[in-house]
């Protein structure tokens, strides 16, 4: 046996396999691209007969490399297949929630072929160690091989939970037509490029590649990857072009996952990456196409991953199972504390799980880049912008964190929005200060996080802060001054949402306190937007009539009746019969004026439960017109 020594990296099976490993490639003294390609050939060929001149360990070694070669191949195909079977058939018959039997199934349909591959690369690699006395560079390169089996696992179990062969049913997301049969294509050839490239850049280590050579490997590899992100982002947007038609002419909605929303995105990393490699700059284009596979392979686990937990967590925690039955006959939890005890939990696990992914996808990131500001120098700011280190990875590391964190932030207010906090007994004006509070301080923490993955420590923000707050204090004071009152309403509570308020000439039901400014429901159907520094320097009327958002208030003059009691008699009539309008609380009329032959009303009613407010005071307009044509009267609103 031979005594290897490797990389860190090459211990691991999936960091090496990951974007952005690109290989050194020391210079040989070829000159041309022929005497390159030559070199390495020659290279490899010396490196081919010094392996096959050893002679086998054992009489039993060509039975044994072809018992290995057999059962791998069997453990990556026909086994895995009929594990695969097996499972989905005991998920038929298994007891659970549907949504949980097909995620279980997605998760399932990866882990199995991440590690049956996985086995199969090592039981060759095991095979290859009893048989042969290996070089050190050819046990690099089976063991570079071994990893590539490993992670084309990981996507060809990505691609068939995505795909689900067995039944379409069966996805953990719906598909548009056209891309349901393709879609197990894509995650593979993903992982395969990916593992490929890593067999490429081991290769180039231990042949010592020359630089033709390796620029030419690393071009043939990046034209791969381009026609296989091209590809994917055509064939989608394709599908979701068909999708939309057909719901239009149908008059349905679109089965289109959101995710195919940011194809827009990642159409401009490929431009961008293609240009970089057509500038001359080869490394950080393969790191940028790289990192869009990885991070395809890395986010979409993830997101299988999270769905799990929170599947299984519902389904544990339900009043019907055992658990959640134990939590509420034995430990006295009602159902509504078993239900958040359930979603924190998810919510939990979630955040790990997202934590993890973000650590893998932001991993082939870190590392030694040339800095591109080298030549600023005068001033106190020019030096501190100097000491940044804006390296192509360091700017993309901070853009990809800025970028998750404030996903992240979204992801927690919209789950606390519309699932946790509902559970609670809060009311919802505290509902909306937390929610609020925390995007404040998430964001805070992502634009942190980035900028010191630039290198910008405080005492450098606070450099260039004042070097600019003159011109910037100017131009953004009443910005400012909006945020800070919108911090204090948050605090201090003085309206919250669902309030009737009357401020600075506007009128209406607070619907949502944003960082600038504050939107109002107004009885016309409108929005008004209103500064949130109105609410701190102006008077504010907060009405807490429940019912104000469907208050109908109409001034009518009644000319025409021998009374006023027979013109208020005649007022109320046709206001008790309209339909939209409510009968509890009861409509009420008060005489204002007094004139000859005619009275002046106040009338104030309620509109029906889900209807319009201007429908409800329209049709009680036209009752009050038939009423005045039938009795001989003259009512007009003043």
């Amino acid at each position: 046996m031979v005594d290897l020594s490797y990389t860190p990296a090459s211990l691991l099976p999936l960091a090496a396999a990951q974007p952005g490993s690109t290989p050194v490639h020391p210079a040989t003294g070829a000159t041309t691209i022929i005497d390159g390609v030559w070199h390495d050939a020659a290279s490899a060929n010396a490196l081919i007969v010094r392996q096959m001149s050893a002679a086998f360990n054992h009489v039993l070694s060509v039975p044994v490399l072809l018992a290995a070669l057999a059962v791998a191949l069997a453990l990556a195909w026909p086994v895995r297949l009929w594990v695969l079977a097996r499972m989905f058939a005991l998920l038929q018959r298994a007891p659970v929630d549907n949504r949980l039997a097909v995620i279980a199934k997605a998760v399932g349909s990866v882990v199995i072929s991440i590690v049956l591959l996985a086995v199969a690369g090592q039981i060759v690699v095991a095979a290859c160690n009893f048989a042969l006395p290996l070089l050190p560079e050819t046990a690099v390169l089976l063991h570079a091989l071994a990893m590539a089996l490993g992670v084309t696992g990981l996507g060809l179990g990505l691609g068939r939970a995505l795909r689900s062969p067995e039944d379409p049913a069966w996805r953990p997301v719906p598909l548009p037509a056209g891309l349901g049969a393709a879609i197990g294509f894509y995650p593979f050839a993903a992982a395969l490029t990916l593992g490929l490239t890593n067999v490429i850049d081991q290769t180039a280590r231990v042949l010592h590649a020359s630089q033709p050579g390796w620029t030419i490997s690393q071009g043939l590899v990046m034209l791969v990857e381009i026609g296989l992100v091209a590809r994917f982002l055509l064939r989608a947007g394709k599908a979701r072009s068909n999708a939309i038609e057909q719901a239009v002419s149908h008059h349905t909605g679109a089965t289109v996952p959101a995710i195919f929303g940011i194809t827009a995105l990642v159409w401009a990393a490929l431009a961008l990456a293609c240009g970089l490699w057509l500038c001359g700059f080869t490394r950080i284009a393969m790191l940028l196409l790289q990192e869009l596979l990885w991070m395809g392979l890395v986010l979409t686990t993830a997101w299988l991953l999270s769905g799990l937990f929170d599947a299984l967590l519902t389904q544990l925690f339900d009043a019907d199972w055992t658990v959640g039955r134990f939590a509420t006959a034995i430990v006295g939890l009602r159902r509504a504390r078993v239900k958040q005890v359930a979603l924190v939990g998810s919510a939990l696990l979630t955040v790990i799980v997202w934590l993890l992914a973000i650590g893998l996808v932001a991993a082939p990131l870190h590392g030694d880049r040339a800095v591109v500001v080298e030549q600023i120098r005068p001033t106190m700011l020019l030096n501190a912008l100097r000491s940044l280190n804006l390296s192509p990875r360091s700017m993309i590391a901070a853009a990809v964190v800025l970028t998750v964190g404030i996903a992240l932030t979204r992801l927690v207010r919209n789950w606390l929005e519309t699932r946790f906090l509902p559970s609670t007994a809060l009311d919802i004006g505290v509902r909306t200060s937390l929610v609020t509070g925390l995007t404040y301080t998430g964001v805070l923490i992502a634009i942190l996080a980035a900028t010191s993955m630039l290198g910008l420590q405080l005492e450098k923000i606070t450099l260039i802060a004042s070097a600019l707050s003159v011109g910037i204090g100017f131009g953004l004071q009443s910005i400012i001054q909006n945020f800070v009152s919108g911090v204090i309403m948050l605090i201090e509570r003085p309206v919250k949402v669902g309030d009737w308020i009357a401020v600075s000439g506007a009128e209406g039901t607070i619907r949502r306190i944003r960082v600038r400014a504050t939107e109002l429901a107004t009885a016309d159907g409108g929005v008004a937007i209103v500064p949130n520094s109105s609410f701190i320097s102006s008077n504010v009327s907060n009405r807490a009539d429940a019912l104000m958002p469907c208050r109908v208030d109409l001034a009518l003059t009644v000319s025409g009746a021998p009374t006023a009691a027979a013109a208020r008699d005649a007022l109320l009539h046709p206001v008790g019969q309209c339909a939209l309008i409510r009968k509890e609380p009861a409509p009420q009329i008060h005489l204002a004026t007094l004139g000859d032959s005619e009275w002046t009303f106040n009338l104030r009613a309620y509109a029906a439960p889900d209807t319009a407010l201007a429908q409800a005071r329209s049709e009680l307009l036209f009752a009050l017109s038939s009423q005045a044509t039938a009795a001989g009267l003259k009512i007009r609103t003043t």
